[in-house]
C-alpha cells in the first residue's frame, strides 16, 4: 500500500481523473449539444448505409469521432469517456514534453477546475480539446525524429475535425525540412484513406456547406454579417494558420516552447479568421495554454531553486 500511495497513480493520475469522473456523473444528464447529432451519424457511419454519412453537407466532424460516438452511444458513458478521456490525454501529453509530475497535477487540477473537461462534453465538440494536444504530442515525435509517425498523428486528428490537418506545421520541427515533408506526406495519405471511401462509394457533400459570417467575428466585420464562406475560403484561411504557424516553427524550433507556441499561432489565426465564433472554439486555446503554463511552472525549480514556488514544483522525494 506504501508503494502505491507513492506511485505516480496515486500522486498523479488518481488526484486529477477523479474529480473528472465526478463531473462526468454530474453532466451525465445535461444537454449534450451537438452531440447528440454526432452519435445519430455515427450510428448510420457504422450501418449498412456508411457510405451516405457525409451527404449531408452541415456534418463537419471527422469519421473517426463520429465512429467512437456510434460505438458508445450512450450519453452518460461518453460524459465518462470524453472528460476522463480529456483529462488523461491532457496528463499524458504534459509528460511527454518534459513536464514534472506536480507541475502536472497542479495544472490537470487547474484544467478540471476550469471546465475544459467539462465544456469538452457539454458542446458536443471534443474535438476542441483533444486534436491541439494530439498535435503537441507530434511535434514531440518530430523533434526525436519520428516523422513519420508524427505525420499519422496529425493525419490521425483530422479524423476527428478536419482542421486537424493544420498540424501539418508541427512537422516542421523534425530535425531538417526534408523529414517534414516526408511526415507531411504520411499526413495526406492518412487524410485521404479516411475520407475516399465515403468520395468512391457513396455522396461526399462535406465539401459543400456554406457559413454564413456572424457578427462579432474580424470576418462579419469586413463582408458583413451574413456573407457566405465557402470552402475555398476555408482553404484562404487554413494557408494563412499554417503560414503563422511556420513562421513560429523557423523561429523558435529550438525551444521546447515551440512545442505549444507553434499549433497555439494556427489557432489563434484560424480562429481570427473564422467566420462565426462559438464557445468551444477556445478549448483549443485553453489545452495548448495550459501546456506553455506547464512548461513554465516546470521550470521554476531550475531558475529559482531556492524559492518556496520553486521547492514546492520541484522533484519529488
Amino acid at each position: 500500500m506504501r508503494d502505491f500511495l507513492r506511485s505516480p497513480v496515486a500522486r498523479l493520475w488518481v488526484p486529477v481523473l477523479a474529480p473528472a469522473a465526478g463531473l462526468a456523473y454530474l453532466d451525465r444528464g445535461t444537454d449534450s449539444g451537438d452531440l447528440v447529432y454526432f452519435v445519430h451519424k455515427g450510428q448510420q457511419l457504422l450501418s449498412g448505409g456508411w457510405a451516405d454519412t457525409f451527404a449531408d453537407p452541415r456534418l463537419q466532424s471527422g469519421p473517426l469521432q463520429l465512429a467512437f460516438f456510434g460505438a458508445v452511444q450512450n450519453l452518460a458513458a461518453l460524459a465518462l469517456l470524453i472528460q476522463g478521456g480529456v483529462a488523461a490525454l491532457l496528463l499524458y501529453v504534459l509528460g511527454r514534453v518534459g513536464i514534472s509530475d506536480r507541475a502536472r497535477l497542479a495544472i490537470g487540477l487547474v484544467a478540471v477546475g476550469a471546465g475544459l473537461n467539462h465544456i469538452a462534453f457539454v458542446y458536443g465538440h471534443p474535438a476542441e480539446a483533444i486534436v491541439p494536444l494530439l498535435w503537441v504530442l507530434a511535434g514531440v515525435w518530430a523533434r526525436e525524429g519520428r516523422v513519420l509517425s508524427a505525420g499519422a498523428l496529425v493525419g490521425l486528428s483530422a479524423g476527428f475535425e478536419l482542421w486537424g490537418a493544420l498540424g501539418v506545421v508541427v512537422l516542421l520541427l523534425a530535425p531538417s525540412v526534408t523529414r517534414g515533408l516526408a511526415g507531411a506526406s504520411v499526413q495526406a495519405a492518412v487524410v485521404s484513406a479516411m475520407l475516399a471511401p465515403f468520395a468512391l462509394a457513396g455522396t461526399l457533400r462535406m465539401f459543400d456547406h456554406e457559413w454564413r459570417a456572424t457578427s462579432g467575428t474580424l470576418v462579419g466585420l469586413v463582408v458583413g454579417p451574413g456573407a457566405h464562406f465557402g470552402w475555398p475560403l476555408r482553404l484562404a484561411q487554413a494557408s494563412l494558420a499554417i503560414g503563422a504557424g511556420a513562421v513560429v516553427a523557423f523561429t523558435l524550433r529550438r525551444s521546447v516552447h515551440a512545442l505549444w507556441l507553434v499549433p497555439l499561432s494556427v489557432v489563434l489565426a484560424r480562429l481570427l479568421l473564422d467566420p462565426v465564433s462559438f464557445g468551444w472554439y477556445w478549448l483549443e486555446v485553453e489545452v495548448l495554454v495550459l501546456i506553455g503554463a506547464g512548461l513554465v511552472l516546470s521550470d521554476l525549480p531550475t531558475r529559482f531553486p531556492a524559492s518556496r514556488l520553486g521547492r514546492a514544483l520541484g522533484p519529488q522525494h
